[in-house]
């Protein structure tokens, strides 16, 4: 019985900055040089080392030489979730690659194929990312900076972001408001314990995580940061998300202090989200970015003659023109 309960134990605080690594082969990035709509595309994989020493592995999306037009690009940073990898950002390359904009994805430390043993939730996370941005700055040719993150990733952009005026606008996709917060949530959810016993069980496992990694979860309090946030951001959140719950998305964008905009989608916490939904994010970092300031001559828009006869409204072209580059980056990459 006392080994259950410990197993039980190391299982919780496991789950929280231990949850399990996503493995995936390097051919699931796709290739490294494909075609889209005519143009040509690269993917330049990359490490950085993290703030504690790890070595973190990337990849960029960007025109080719010959397409590229301009010497520096606007670039969107896919931050993933817990339990997850930048697989998980490869939705972004047919969305932001046309209309000029490069794409960074990398495996946060612990997870993917990035050294580290812990994730942080957000609390390690944000420096790292401000690692990648002066590097991207430095060697990659990029402009304006936006971010695009879910769940554990969209709490690292708001740390981040607070402090960093490199940022320019940010997608947060499902953020927690408070760690404390939630961990009473899912535990109330999962649990008929009382009160005391969930406040007990939390203050060990905070112990244990603060002993094995370093940081205090009742640290993680990005809801006190969002007034401190200036950069426009475009919040999205499931109505059907039973593991962070819509409040916490609605509690941040309450409090957020920059241009903001919100979005409630179908689905929960994991589903894939609506192709109209990617494309008002995509039309946000179109203007947020300034792309509109980049030449027409070299923005890659699907000509009229190609759209189908029945589509009149904007927002149905705006569905089909991302469903079709969807349809053509998911058949490069099952041609590899």
């Amino acid at each position: 019985m006392f080994s259950s309960i410990i197993e039980g134990y190391e299982q919780l605080w496991k789950s929280i900055i231990r949850p399990p690594r996503e493995d995936y082969l390097d051919i699931d990035l796709g290739p490294r040089r494909f075609v889209m709509d005519r143009k040509s595309y690269i993917r330049t994989d990359f490490s950085i080392v993290s703030c504690k020493g790890c070595r973190i592995q990337a990849s960029h999306f960007e025109p080719s030489e010959e397409d590229r037009g301009c010497e520096i690009l606007p670039c969107v940073i896919y931050l993933h979730g817990n339990s997850s990898s930048r697989l998980e950002g490869l939705v972004l390359a047919p969305l932001m690659l046309p209309m000029q904009a490069t794409v960074v994805c990398f495996d946060w430390a612990g997870c993917g194929k990035s050294e580290g043993q812990y994730i942080t939730l957000g609390w390690n996370e944000r420096h790292d990312l401000d690692i990648m941005i002066r590097y991207l700055r430095a060697n990659r040719r990029v402009g304006c900076i936006g971010l695009w993150g879910r769940s554990m990733g969209a709490v690292s952009a708001l740390f981040s972001a607070c402090n960093n005026l490199e940022i320019c606008s940010m997608v947060l996709d499902s953020p927690f408001a408070s760690m404390e917060q939630l961990a009473y949530e899912l535990a109330r959810k999962n649990s008929n314990a009382p009160g005391f016993f969930l406040k007990f069980v939390y203050n060990k496992i905070r112990n244990t995580i603060e002993e094995k990694a370093g940081f205090d979860l009742s640290q993680l309090n990005p809801i006190n940061l969002a007034k401190n946030c200036l950069q426009p951001a475009f919040f999205i959140t499931g109505k059907n998300d039973e593991f962070i719950l819509p409040h916490h998305t609605q509690d941040l964008y309450q409090e957020y202090a920059g241009d903001k905009n919100i979005v409630y989608v179908d689905g929960d916490h994991n589903s894939p989200r609506p192709k109209i939904c990617l494309g008002q994010a995509a039309k946000f970092f179109y203007s947020t970015l300034l792309m509109d300031r980049i030449p027409k001559r070299i923005r890659s828009i699907r000509k009229k003659k190609y759209k189908p006869k029945e589509i009149e409204s904007e927002e149905a072209m705006l569905r089909w023109a991302i469903d079709q580059s969807l349809k053509e980056f998911d058949n490069i990459r099952g041609s590899v």
